[in-house]
């Protein structure tokens, strides 16, 4: 069974539908891009990446300039920190341009 199926759509008037194809389209090509960037997870599926790197709690700290989202300790954590996704924050245009920072625990 497909993590991002079409036939689940949450919309129940026509209109959304294009919405919600296209959010599907955009959230696959998310997780098909974390795959990449996580050694030895390329191939892996879109519920498997959702299940060990994205379904983890954590804290969110919204400042003037900067988003910054710790996440809790995992067995994981090792495979998300190679990629250095945390290296060079970048200012995100629709977040007011804040910086999103990922620092490990």
């Amino acid at each position: 069974m497909n993590f991002f199926h079409l036939d689940c759509l949450a919309s129940e008037v026509r209109l959304h539908v294009d919405l919600d194809a296209a959010l599907t389209v955009i959230a696959n090509g998310c997780y098909r891009w974390l795959g990449s960037r996580l050694r030895g997870y390329e191939k892996a599926a879109p519920k498997q990446l959702y299940r060990r790197f994205v379904e983890t709690g954590g804290t969110i700290l919204i400042q003037q300039d900067q988003i910054t989202i710790t996440l809790d300790r995992r067995s994981h954590n090792p495979i998300r920190r190679a990629p250095a996704l945390d290296s060079d924050p970048v200012p995100i245009p629709w977040l007011g341009n804040r910086k999103l920072v990922l620092p490990y625990p």
